[in-house]
């Protein structure tokens, strides 16, 4: 498990600087929902490509995983609707 966490580091680092970074800018631009509402979208869309990618690359990449990131992140837009009231 340290070793597979290890190998992959570079990829956790960077996801959790592309959330972070989402999250920030989501704070930064609270005064503008529609705004707001944008950097959701454009978060999740780097959430996908970066989750596919590592997919891709790393393991096996199906139509049943990619589904999966998929409905991920409708979920996270959709709970993101809900509190920003957009």
């Amino acid at each position: 498990m340290i070793l597979r966490a290890k190998k992959h580091a570079w990829f956790y680092l960077s996801f959790l600087a592309i959330q972070l970074l989402g999250l920030w800018l989501v704070l930064l631009v609270a005064y503008d929902k529609q705004l707001q509402m944008m950097t959701v979208f454009i978060t999740t869309i780097f959430y996908l490509l970066w989750c596919l990618a590592h997919q891709y690359i790393h393991h096996h990449l199906s139509l049943k995983i990619a589904a999966e990131y998929i409905l991920v992140g409708a979920l996270g837009m959709t709970v993101s609707l809900v509190l920003f009231g957009a």
